[in-house]
């Protein structure tokens, strides 16, 4: 008797442990699925970028607070910027002193550099005889393209020379323009604003322009440094006072170069030749002689000026802290007996610089300069000197929310 009650709970025990079992399966089967969707859905939210991240790109702050103390010995014409071509003629004995902040940048740059992205950029030589904003860079980036304005496509930027004078090397592509370009690893193609400079002693024109400057470039590096090569070819014009225009066409181009030579020595160098190429020297865009380009003949015939320039630089390494750099540029225009004896012929340009970089942010250094004009006519004037430079740089980025 007993045994058949054993039997019958048993059976009714194992029954009712199969039903639950069964149960609990399926209830664990359930935790395990909602668990993954829960799981797919987080790392859904983690890889794709909230409304938060689209409404706030990044942003990155850049800039510097610069400070020079100017001492020159003769007139050299402008008191912050050593340009030889707007030294005054003669043998002036002028001595002046100045202390001025115009060299301190500040910019910033909206969106990663690796994908779509617009950077502005500006410092306050806006006016030569006070503080003024002035843009050196507006433009956005996407890829291989950028399109605003800016340093002209022909600058070479990896081959400038160490100097303290925000102005540099007289012979310098250095020319800011309006400007749409494509650039690869090697080539680079660009159409940028004409801009044209001529020079007409009757002032019975105005400049004209009907296509833009076509410039194109290849830079290739090696181990050792880099040359980039770049040609220029434009069409200036001016306009007459009664509606006659004339337009004729130009061709120039420029090479440039760094090259370390060994640790501690880099040499710089760039050679530019070609006709209406001053418009793009660092020395005469839009300073002094700046109307070099073209010449307007007997009041009706315009024809391109023959310009040739370069620099040579090295940098040395003195120790971590400490780097000695030199420069020596010329740039020279065609004689011709028809331009005016007080038109510009020749310009030089040397420096010997010393900068102790104090902190990766703070420098300071010194400077001794020195400028040279020759006139078509023979003249000659030189302006000795001597600056001393305190720079602050500071950059900020900030990343979107996530």
């Amino acid at each position: 008797m007993s045994r058949v009650k054993t039997t019958a709970w048993m059976t009714a025990f194992s029954l009712a442990a199969l039903t639950s079992a069964a149960h609990g399966d399926n209830t664990q089967a359930e935790i395990r699925r909602l668990q993954s969707e829960l799981d797919q859905l987080k790392s859904r939210l983690g890889d794709e970028p909230t409304d938060s991240a689209l409404n706030w790109p990044s942003l990155k702050v850049f800039g510097s607070v610069s400070v020079d103390a100017i001492y020159d010995d003769k007139d050299a014409g402008f008191d912050e910027l050593l340009i030889p071509s707007t030294i005054p003629g003669g043998d002036t004995d002028q001595q002046n002193f100045v202390m001025s902040a115009k060299n301190s940048r500040f910019g910033f740059q909206v969106g990663e550099g690796s994908g779509p992205h617009m950077v502005f950029a500006m410092d306050l030589f806006g006016s030569l005889d006070s503080y003024e904003l002035r843009i050196r860079d507006f433009y956005v980036e996407n890829g291989p393209w950028r399109a605003g304005y800016g340093f002209t496509a022909l600058l070479d930027g990896a081959a400038w020379p160490l100097t303290l004078d925000a102005q540099g090397p007289n012979s310098a592509i250095f020319a800011r323009q309006t400007g749409v370009r494509w650039q690869g690893d090697h080539l680079t193609l660009a159409f940028e604003d004409p801009n044209s400079e001529i020079y007409d002693p009757a002032n019975t024109t105005s400049a004209a322009g009907r296509r833009p400057d076509a410039i194109a470039t290849w830079k290739q590096a090696f181990s050792a440094g880099h040359v980039k090569v770049g040609i220029v070819n434009r069409e200036i014009g001016v306009e007459f006072t009664d509606g006659d225009q004339q337009f004729t066409d130009a061709t120039g181009g420029v090479i440039s170069t760094a090259l370390a030579m060994t640790d501690t020595v880099t040499l710089f160098a760039s050679a530019s030749y070609g006709q209406a190429m001053a418009h793009y020297y660092n020395d005469l865009s839009g300073f002094g002689d700046s109307g070099m380009d073209g010449f307007v003949y007997a009041g009706r015939d315009l024809q391109p000026l023959l310009a040739q320039g370069g620099y040579l630089g090295s940098q040395w390494k003195l120790s971590p802290a400490w780097t000695l750099g030199m420069v020596a540029g010329e740039v020279s225009i065609e004689g011709d007996s028809a331009l005016p004896t007080a038109a510009m012929r020749r310009s030089r340009y040397g420096t010997l610089t010393a900068v102790r970089q104090h902190t990766s942010s703070l420098s300071y250094g010194a400077e001794l300069s020195y400028g040279l004009r020759d006139n078509q006519g023979g003249d000659r004037s030189e302006a000795p000197r001597i600056q001393l430079n305190m720079t602050y740089r500071f950059e900020h980025s900030s990343q979107p929310p996530r």
